[in-house]
C-alpha cells in the first residue's frame, strides 16, 4: 500500500520541481517549460485522487520521470545542433537581404495565410458535404450521436484531413498576426486564426480546437519578438481559462456533460460534492491518462509490437496497400473498463506500442532533440522555424493526454508548402501591389 502511494506521487514531485525550475529560468514557451508543465499539472491533479484511480506501478512512475529527464537532456543538444548548422550555413552562404527573394517577409506570410484559409474552406466544404449527404443538414451541423459514432470509427471520411488544414491555417494566421504592422491588421489575422480553429468543431474534437488555438497564439507571440514576462504569463493564463471554458461549453453542446457521464453513479469526490460537479469532466480529462498509461505499461512487451505503425499509422496504411505485411494499430486507443472509460494514454503510448518500455525513452529523447532544434530556429527569427515550432508546441502541452506527432507532422508539411507557395505568389507583382495597398489602409 505504502509502495503504491509512493510510486503514485513520485512523478508529481519530479514533474513539479522540474517545472518550477524551468518556469524560473526559461521562457514560458520554451519546450522544456511546456513539457514539464503538462506532466506537472496532470500528475499533481492525479495525486489528489478526486476519482478512485489505481495506484501506479513503479515501471510507470519511472517511465514518466525518465521521460522528463530524457527530454530535458535532449533539448539543449537539439538547440546546439541548430546553432552549429546555422553558423556553417551562414559562413558558406551569406543570407539574402529578404527571406522571400526580394519581397518583405510579411508579404510571403500573408499570401501563405490567405492560401491556407482558402484550402481550409475547400476541405471543410468537402467534409461537411459528405456528412450532410449521409446524415442530413441537421444531424451534421449539431453533431448528433450517429455522426459522432461515425466520425470515431474507421469509416470516417478521408476529407477529415481538413483538421490538419485548420491547424496549418491557424498557425499561419497567427504568424501573420505577429508580423502585421497595424493593430487593425493584427486583430483581423487573430480573428481569422480563431475562425480556423473553430471549424474543428465539426470533427467533434475539443482537444484539436485547443491545438489549433495554441498554434496560432505561439506563432503570434514568437513572431512579435521579446515580450515582457508578466505579459506573457497573463497571456498564458488567459489562454488556459479560454481552453477550460471551451472544453466545458462545447462539451455541453455535444452532450459530454457530468449528467451524461458515469461519474455521478459511484462514490467519489464529485458525487459527494455536487457543487463541484461541473469540474468533474475537466478533472478526468486532465488526469485519467495517467492511470490508463499504467494499464498500457503493464501489458506492453519489452520491445513493443508495432515497430513504428502506432506512431505513423498513415505510413503503415500506405505500406499495407503496397502489399507489405505490417501491424494495423487503431488510431484511437482501447477504452479502459467501466465506470471510468478512457482511451487516451499520454505522449508515451504510441512509443510503448511501437517499441516497448525498453526503447520508449530513446524516442522521447529524439522528440526533445527535434523540439530543441526548432526552438533554436524560432529564437533566431527563422520564419519556418517559428511556424514549425508553433505547430509542434501543442504536442508538448498535450503530452499528459496523447501523442500528436502524426497530426503535427501533417499540419507542419501543409503549412510549409503553403509558405513556399506564398513565397512564389508574393513575387507576382499584382498580388504584391494589392497586399501593399491593403497594408496602407
Amino acid at each position: 500500500m505504502l509502495s503504491g502511494t509512493v510510486s503514485s506521487i513520485l512523478p508529481a514531485i519530479v514533474a513539479c520541481v522540474a517545472f518550477a525550475l524551468c518556469a524560473w529560468r526559461l521562457s514560458l514557451l520554451h519546450p522544456l517549460t511546456l513539457w514539464t508543465a503538462s506532466w506537472a499539472a496532470s500528475t499533481l491533479l492525479y495525486s489528489l485522487r478526486l476519482l478512485p484511480y489505481r495506484d501506479l506501478g513503479w515501471l510507470t512512475a519511472l517511465l514518466i520521470c525518465g521521460s522528463i529527464a530524457a527530454f530535458a537532456a535532449a533539448v539543449p543538444l537539439g538547440a546546439r545542433l541548430a546553432g552549429r548548422i546555422a553558423r556553417r550555413r551562414g559562413a558558406a552562404n551569406p543570407p539574402p537581404p529578404t527571406p522571400s527573394g526580394g519581397q518583405p517577409a510579411d508579404t510571403r506570410v500573408h499570401v501563405a495565410a490567405v492560401l491556407a484559409l482558402g484550402l481550409l474552406a475547400v476541405t471543410l466544404a468537402a467534409f461537411l458535404a459528405h456528412l450532410i449527404a449521409k446524415f442530413g443538414v441537421s444531424h451534421a451541423l449539431r453533431i448528433s450521436a450517429e455522426v459522432k459514432v461515425y466520425l470515431s470509427s474507421n469509416e470516417a471520411p478521408a476529407s477529415g484531413v481538413y483538421v490538419e488544414f485548420a491547424i496549418a491555417a491557424a498557425a499561419l494566421c497567427g504568424l501573420a498576426c505577429g508580423r502585421a504592422s497595424s493593430r487593425r491588421a493584427r486583430r483581423g489575422w487573430l480573428l481569422a486564426a480563431a475562425a480556423s480553429a473553430a471549424t474543428v468543431y465539426f470533427s467533434t474534437s475539443r482537444g484539436f480546437i485547443a491545438v489549433a488555438l495554441a498554434s496560432a497564439l505561439v506563432a503570434a507571440a514568437l513572431a512579435r519578438g521579446a515580450m515582457p514576462r508578466r505579459r506573457m504569463l497573463a497571456s498564458v493564463l488567459a489562454a488556459a481559462v479560454v481552453v477550460v471554458v471551451l472544453f466545458v461549453g462545447l462539451g455541453a453542446v455535444i452532450g459530454k456533460t457530468y449528467g451524461n457521464s458515469s461519474i455521478g453513479q459511484f462514490d467519489n469526490f464529485f458525487s459527494r460534492h455536487p457543487a463541484a460537479s461541473s469540474l468533474a469532466l475537466p478533472y478526468q480529462d486532465a488526469t485519467a491518462s495517467i492511470p490508463a498509461l499504467d494499464l498500457l505499461v503493464r501489458y506492453s512487451p519489452t520491445f513493443g509490437v508495432a515497430h513504428g505503425c502506432a506512431t505513423a499509422p498513415v505510413v503503415c496504411g500506405a505500406l499495407r496497400k503496397l502489399g507489405v505485411d505490417v501491424v494495423r494499430v487503431p488510431v484511437a486507443g482501447q477504452f479502459t473498463a467501466v465506470p471510468l472509460q478512457w482511451n487516451a494514454y499520454t505522449f508515451l503510448d504510441r512509443f510503448l506500442i511501437d517499441w516497448g518500455p525498453m526503447l520508449t525513452l530513446v524516442f522521447v529523447a529524439l522528440t526533445g532533440l527535434a523540439a530543441g532544434f526548432l526552438w533554436a530556429l524560432a529564437g533566431a527569427g527563422s520564419t519556418v522555424g517559428i511556424l514549425l515550432y508553433a505547430i509542434s508546441a501543442p504536442a508538448l502541452v498535450a503530452a499528459y493526454r496523447q501523442n500528436l506527432i502524426e497530426l503535427v507532422v501533417v499540419a507542419a508539411v501543409l503549412a510549409v508548402l503553403a509558405l513556399l507557395a506564398g513565397g512564389r505568389l508574393s513575387r507576382v507583382q499584382p498580388i504584391a501591389d494589392r497586399l501593399a495597398a491593403m497594408r496602407a489602409l
